[in-house]
């Protein structure tokens, strides 16, 4: 699987942030086999046609649609690049954590690190300008870079962030929230960096130092559900990528997955997908 990192100092000085216009480079941002990057990126279409295979969906791309995709999730793009507009911004999380001094930062948007509802949002045309002049003015920051353009462009980014935060959260019926209690969050971290072995409530109650009642009530504030359903949508999203993209058997996805035995694994994707895991691959294309 091809693994793109990212460039520091692609402009001759330490930059951990980048933004392009698709019209004027268009081919380096799309790669139609699987692969995955070090950075976080978000994809602005302003004008374009194709799909986007993210968190196990295939899903169509339209005009001014923003994609929103985490370091190290898998991805395939097939993207007619003959008439396409937009913008494709990437950034390493250091660039704003260290610099607010907040580690969580991404796992405040609601759109990063979400297994339940779609890593898409289409937005009007009022809304579309707003975002084209606030990129427009970071890539004039690149371009004429000043002692204090990385000041200023971290501003224009955390905006973009925040402003594209609300609209996908009032989209889903989510919390906009994003300074709230900070269990939440890293809940949202835990879940990624231990969901592969630890599957119930109480064992993330236990890395959280929190109780089962607390925890509960934070995420379904922030999310509409419960701790338990945040899991389970996570758990679920992750065997569709061994399905996806591993010539793996059932019983070795739920051994890597701590599933005590296949029929577990079976019965737990069949109850929330309404599919078998076998018949699930069986349908995907070679």
């Amino acid at each position: 699987m091809r693994t793109f990192l990212f460039e520091k100092e692609k402009y001759g000085f330490e930059l951990l942030m980048d933004l392009h216009k698709f019209e004027e480079n268009e081919a380096v941002y799309f790669e139609s086999e699987i692969h995955i990057t070090n950075f976080f990126e978000v994809f602005i279409f302003e004008e374009a046609t194709g799909d986007i295979e993210l968190g196990g969906h295939n899903i169509k791309v339209t005009n001014k649609t923003l994609f929103f995709i985490s370091p190290y999730q898998k991805k395939k793009c097939v993207i007619d690049t003959k008439n396409i507009k937009g913008f494709h911004l990437v950034f390493q999380n250091d660039f704003l954590s260290d610099f607010f001094e907040d580690k969580l930062l991404a796992y405040r948007m609601q759109y990063f690190y979400n297994a339940q509802y779609p890593q898409s949002l289409q937005v009007s045309s009022i809304e579309y300008e707003l975002i084209k002049f606030i990129l427009s003015e970071i890539t004039s920051e690149i371009q004429n870079f000043q002692n204090d353009s990385t000041h200023i462009i971290r501003s224009l980014l955390y905006f973009f962030l925040s402003k594209i935060n609300r609209l996908y959260s009032k989209q889903y019926n989510l919390s906009s929230e994003t300074q709230g209690n900070s269990i939440v969050y890293k809940f949202k971290e835990a879940l990624e960096l231990h969901i592969r072995s630890v599957h119930t409530v109480d064992e993330y109650c236990t890395l959280l130092h929190i109780t089962r009642h607390q925890l509960n009530s934070i995420v379904k504030k922030y999310t509409g559900n419960t701790s338990k359903d945040a899991i389970h949508f996570r758990l679920l999203q992750e065997i569709k990528m061994e399905l996806l993209y591993s010539d793996k058997t059932i019983s070795e996805i739920a051994m890597d997955l701590n599933f005590s035995e296949a029929n577990n694994l079976t019965r737990f994707f069949s109850r929330l997908e309404g599919i078998t895991p076998t018949k699930f691959r069986n349908q995907l294309p070679n």
